[in-house]
């Protein structure tokens, strides 16, 4: 799936509305830790996780868990089912995936 400028717009604007209920991350601090090396652009963890499983993005999350990073990514397939991808913030390595009912 080609990421087009409104998915990726849409993928951003999704990240700096959601934030962990374990941690305040805001703009700023999403800002730094992409900055610093500490987590992947978006654009690199849509990618991966397109390749994974195509369809459109639904939603994306960064989440501060077990001392690190994760992106959680939900994205709805062709065949209507949403699949939830967690993927490591900073490698882009699938943690973990489900299938919604």
């Amino acid at each position: 799936m080609k990421i087009t400028a409104p998915l990726l717009a849409f993928g951003l604007l999704m990240l700096a509305l959601s934030a962990p209920a374990d941690d305040d991350l805001d703009h700023d601090e999403v800002r730094r830790l992409r900055e610093h090396g500490q987590i992947l652009p978006m654009e690199q963890l849509l990618e991966h996780a397109t390749r994974l499983r195509p369809g459109q993005l639904i939603e994306a999350e960064l989440e501060h868990r077990h001392g690190g990073y994760r992106y959680e990514i939900k994205i709805l397939d062709a065949t209507g089912r949403i699949h939830e991808l967690e993927l490591d913030a900073t490698t882009a390595h699938p943690l973990h995936h489900e299938v919604e009912p």
